[in-house]
């Protein structure tokens, strides 16, 4: 199989396999006060120190949670009460545990103001300015966007937060590695483990400058109550060997990413939807006019090759994506995209044998006319 979905997860490193088999006999709860219970929580709090390390954080920022939604979920819903009216400003591109997050929140009485972006998916930090008012009590804009792999100018829009005194939150999960190890200057980061090769189930909410954010659960002292659970200390540990090795494997380059274009505009009615700069250096989003992105995704894995429609989260709903709807582009146009996104261990050779293939599932669709749009949307 040739993989080209790491924004959806990335395949487990060697690094973080060997360091938690390492860990796998520290069984105790990190909770407890005998020998194994401390084993336990030196391995959790030293899995801690080397992430806050690498991002750029205090130790104590760091707050594990179960992974990317759920430290979404707990910004959002710690930060804005509804009951006085607080008001989250947000980019209409974000992630969906973002946006259904903001929705969830709109129906229980707090304001959502959207804030638009251009057709390349960017903020304008000037619209952020301008949209902010005495009931903003949060903003929140992701590092890169995980469909169209825009990056947005996070330190232009946290200047903007700083300056009015208002919480800025930036979902930094397909950022991690991509961009860089060392996060932005945010007040809320969400990371997560398995985007940059760690297990699946662990991630963190970095909360900096002591922030206040109410906790989604009940029941325990954990997290220094943030975020109660029995932890994970082999998982922490994953996740910790996993940066490092991401860190240690340097910046990332696009000339992959430009390959895999350069043979994909060749077929007919090659459509590319993300931009060539400002974007992750190994997202491109492309289609096809006329077809729809899942009949694309379903004959390329019969070829074997792993490709995505977009978001992992909402693969097979059948809807057209909101991230390309918010760029202007129609609900059919939207509904076209096929996301390719390479990892470390991607090469040349497989790249050519992708745009070999995606050439032959195109003429093959359009030959036996299996998905015009209208019959796909209906």
């Amino acid at each position: 199989m040739i993989y080209l979905d790491h924004n959806a997860t990335a395949p487990l490193r060697r690094e973080s396999q060997d360091a938690m088999a390492a860990h796998f006999a520290v069984f105790g709860n990190a909770s407890s006060a005998y020998q194994s219970g401390r084993e336990a929580r030196s391995a959790l709090e030293s899995a801690r120190r080397q992430i806050a390390q690498i991002v750029g954080c205090e130790p104590r920022e760091v707050f594990w949670t179960s992974g990317g939604t759920e430290s979404n979920n707990m910004a959002l819903f710690g930060c804005i009460d509804p009951g006085r009216g607080d008001e989250v400003l947000l980019a209409a591109t974000e992630h969906s545990s973002v946006v259904e997050s903001a929705r969830e929140l709109e129906r229980r009485g707090a304001r959502v103001q959207w804030l638009r972006v251009d057709q390349r998916g960017r903020v304008d930090p000037s619209e952020v300015s301008a949209g902010i008012n005495n009931s903003t009590r949060l903003v929140s804009v992701g590092w890169a966007n995980n469909e169209v792999g825009t990056i947005q100018d996070i330190a232009a829009i946290a200047a903007i937060c700083r300056e009015r005194a208002v919480v800025l939150h930036c979902d930094a999960v397909q950022g991690l590695g991509k961009v860089g190890t060392e996060l932005p200057d945010a007040d809320l980061l969400s990371i997560t483990a398995h985007k940059v090769g760690g297990p699946k189930g662990i991630g963190a909410l970095i909360r900096r400058r002591n922030v206040e954010v109410r906790p989604l659960l009940f029941g325990g002292s954990q997290e220094r109550g943030l975020r109660p659970g029995t932890e994970n200390p082999v998982s922490a540990t994953g996740f910790a060997a996993a940066l490092v090795a991401a860190q240690a494997s340097g910046t990332w380059t696009a000339d992959l990413r430009e390959q895999l274009w350069r043979g994909i505009e060749t077929i007919e009615g090659a459509r590319r939807y993300s931009a060539s700069d400002d974007c992750l250096p190994n997202t491109l989003l492309a289609g096809f006019d006329g077809l729809r992105g899942e009949s694309v995704v379903a004959a390329l894995d019969l070829e074997g090759i792993a490709v995505s429609v977009g978001s992992a989260c909402s693969a097979g709903s059948g809807e057209p994506s909101h991230v390309l709807q918010a760029l202007g582009y129609s609900d059919d146009e939207a509904r076209g995209g096929v996301r390719f996104s390479t990892g470390p261990t991607t090469t040349a050779e497989e790249i050519a044998e992708v745009v070999a293939a995606a050439e032959r599932v195109v003429q093959r669709i359009r030959a036996v006319g299996a998905t015009p749009m209208k019959a796909a949307a209906s």
